[in-house]
């Protein structure tokens, strides 16, 4: 069955059970029969991509929206266009608030209410991050509203955080060939499977505006499933130059801070990482059948949580692994089956045997991947 059988089933299911009607493409958010705010026009003029695939008909736009859509972060309606959320704060949420806590959602989408209110309901609440200072302070349970421990914003290392925070640091040096490669570092929940990674990509054929970049790119995995993962990304990097790339877990409030170079670039929520076997991995891939990836990971250092050791601790490496034929994955300075507190990776090679798929749709063949196990 063709992806567009597949959604005229769908939709038929959910004509069912929303009683969706014939849209009219209006130049305003219409409410829809299951309650979302939609705005066909908006949609379609905002995600071309979309519209080559399945035209300007505002069922489709709007089955598309609820079954891709909306997991993939786009839009509804416009910042601002939906009756009831322009109020700064709003049913416990508080856009000046949000803004200033959450800096990579500013940047991305700007400082309007309606906007920050969006990003929340459709992203912000699943990724962990708070509505206001209040409800910030009630989870962590802070006293008499002091103010949590601010991570450093510039010349940080792992060395600057002490036991309340996890932490993986390394230097990244990526080149390769093809329509894409990457390298990443990631910290990983055993207990839940949820994941931050960050690293360095390029990809000819990401989202625009970082189609055919080099880009900093942070996956945010609550889980596993359609829809459990947000990308995002935090401008553009360089090939083949020497990066320090880090990852800093709050391990009270599951706050996560992404580094370059020692400084701060963005954060991230993710409280599924709390709790339970939290591991670090260092990792490189390249997208298809004859693309290369060069991945020099180097200095890899890293931080316990609860440790007090503030110069790096030694913890278990646990398997260096290969899971394409064509990639290899070396190690020296440390060797699997060990105890290290410092390790470098170098992951090089020619994706083969996906036979037409891709990184996404064959992901666990891709890849060449060193794990570190911070809970012994």
């Amino acid at each position: 069955m063709n992806l567009k059988k597949t959604l005229i089933a769908a939709a038929s299911f959910l004509a069912i059970v929303f009683c969706v009607g014939v849209l009219k493409v209006e130049a305003a958010p219409k409410k829809m029969a299951d309650g979302q705010m939609f705005d066909a026009e908006y949609y379609a003029a905002n995600n071309a991509d979309v519209v080559a695939v399945f035209g300007t008909d505002p069922n489709w736009l709007y089955l598309h929206y609820s079954l891709c859509g909306k997991a993939e972060g786009r839009l509804p309606y416009a910042p601002g266009g939906a009756a009831g959320t322009t109020a700064a704060s709003s049913a416990g949420f508080d856009a000046a608030y949000y803004a200033a806590r959450y800096p990579d959602v500013a940047a991305a989408m700007g400082t309007d209410p309606a906007m920050l209110k969006m990003h929340y309901d459709l992203c912000g609440k699943a990724e962990g991050r708070f509505p206001s200072a209040a409800a910030e302070l009630a989870a962590t349970g802070a006293a008499g509203g002091a103010a949590l421990p601010v991570a450093p914003a510039s010349g940080a290392t792992i060395s600057s955080f002490g036991s309340r925070y996890a932490a993986v640091e390394a230097t990244i040096n990526l080149s390769g060939t093809g329509t894409g490669y990457h390298a990443k570092i990631l910290l990983q929940s055993g207990a839940t499977g949820a994941a931050v990674s960050f690293g360095i990509q390029y990809d000819a054929f990401a989202r625009a505006p970082y189609t055919g970049k080099a880009t900093y790119l942070c996956e945010n995995v609550i889980h596993n499933g359609p829809g459990g993962q947000n990308y995002q990304w935090f401008g553009t990097a360089q090939l083949g130059v020497p990066t320090r790339i880090m990852i800093v877990l709050d391990n009270q409030t599951g706050i996560v801070d992404l580094y370059v170079n020692g400084a701060k670039v963005g954060t991230v929520g993710n409280t599924y990482l709390l709790g339970g076997n939290l591991s670090a991995s260092v990792e490189g891939c390249a997208r298809l059948d004859g693309d290369t990836v060069n991945a020099q990971i180097t200095n890899i250092r890293f931080k316990k949580p609860g440790s007090n050791y503030t110069s790096g601790d030694s913890v278990y490496f646990w398997q260096c692994v290969t899971r394409n034929p064509g990639i290899a994955a070396t190690y020296s300075g440390s060797t699997p089956g060990g105890w290290c507190s410092s390790s470098n990776i170098t992951i090089q090679g020619m994706v083969v045997g996906l036979n037409g798929l891709d990184w996404d749709s064959a992901y666990a063949n891709v890849s060449g991947v060193a794990t570190y196990a911070l809970w012994l």
